[in-house]
């Protein structure tokens, strides 16, 4: 299951991520994503109603979202992460990383992909047998850092999150730089779109990004 997840984000080469506080809200948002091709979408737990709503859009994908791995970001420790897969998320996508989360996941047998910024953090998540970590906040670490980085960890995967623009060209050049997938957040899922705007932009960068 890990393995497919994996897959759907590489495949897309971006991951949507989003919270809003009203459930009907996220559920446009999410049946925008999915109805332009995305299969693989990280809801942020960043409001006191992220679970609940979580919970909610879980339901919901089980009869009008069926292809749709929901994961979770922002979560920052093991009551959080305990929380969420109960909440049957597919995946959880943090922050920060330490041994402690890192080994619960694997406990839990939830795929983790941790935020990682140095070479000593990314060592964790590799030393504990994961193969994808999220390299946050990108734009500090800049669009040469995972070339100089990956042949100490050839068998790692990097997806890169944080200032990254939703431009198939600025994606592009993520992408020759060594990451497999992006994540984008108020970049693309911008509050001033409509679903139709967002469901065509989404349209567009996939077919742009899939040509490359």
């Amino acid at each position: 299951m890990s393995l497919n997840i994996i897959q759907k984000i590489k495949e897309q080469k971006i991951i949507p991520l989003f919270y809003n506080d009203s459930f009907e809200v996220s559920k446009s948002i999410v049946k925008s994503l999915y109805e332009a091709g995305i299969r693989a979408v990280e809801y942020t737990n960043r409001g006191e109603l992220a679970l609940e709503n979580f919970r909610k859009l879980k339901e919901l994908a089980v009869t009008e979202f069926p292809e749709l791995s929901l994961g979770i970001g922002t979560v920052k420790n093991i009551s959080e992460m305990d929380a969420f897969i109960d909440a049957k998320a597919d995946f959880i996508i943090t922050p920060i990383i330490n041994e402690e989360l890192v080994k619960h996941s694997v406990d839990k047998n939830i795929l983790l992909i941790p935020g990682c910024f140095t070479p000593s953090e990314i060592n964790i998540a590799y030393q504990n047998g994961l193969r994808m970590v999220k390299v946050f906040p990108a734009d500090l670490a800049g669009k040469n850092y995972i070339k100089s980085i990956s042949p100490v960890f050839p068998e790692m995967e990097f997806m890169l999150t944080g200032g990254i623009h939703a431009d198939a060209q600025d994606i592009s050049e993520w992408m020759s730089g060594g990451a497999v997938a992006v994540g984008l957040g108020s970049a693309l899922v911008k509050k001033e779109f409509s679903d139709e705007q967002l469901k065509e932009k989404v349209e567009q960068l996939l077919s742009l990004l899939n040509k490359k």
